[in-house]
């Protein structure tokens, strides 16, 4: 458990790392996604199989997250990181701009629709 953990955290701290590079200038919150996000949570929302068993990697598809999520919650979870400190906070390696628009992606229907 502890080498997942510590491969997650190596992967999500490089992402952080490289998110300004990774992101570029763009605004396009389904870009953001695809460039930030689908690696742990998945292109559509789900998470790889292993991210989801050894991290409890949240599934942004599902009905419970779907029913709760709003943009303000999202951008929290996005500025700040998890709690558990596996997923890093991405302020300082996103725009204040870029986290609000995958926010307002990843909060909309239309995120459920690719």
């Amino acid at each position: 458990m502890k080498v997942w953990i510590l491969l997650a955290f190596t992967v999500a701290a490089a992402a952080c790392d490289q998110g300004a590079s990774r992101a570029g200038s763009t605004t396009d919150g389904a870009q953001i996604y695809q460039d930030m996000c689908a690696t742990c949570h998945g292109p559509d929302g789900t998470p790889p199989a292993a991210m989801k068993a050894r991290l409890d990697v949240r599934d942004l598809s599902g009905a419970e997250f779907r029913a709760r999520a709003t943009p303000a919650l999202v951008e929290q979870q996005v500025r700040t990181g998890s709690k558990n400190k596996l997923m890093p906070a991405f302020a300082g390696a996103l725009t204040d701009e870029q986290i609000k628009v995958v926010s307002a992606y990843v909060a909309s229907p239309a995120f459920l629709q690719r």
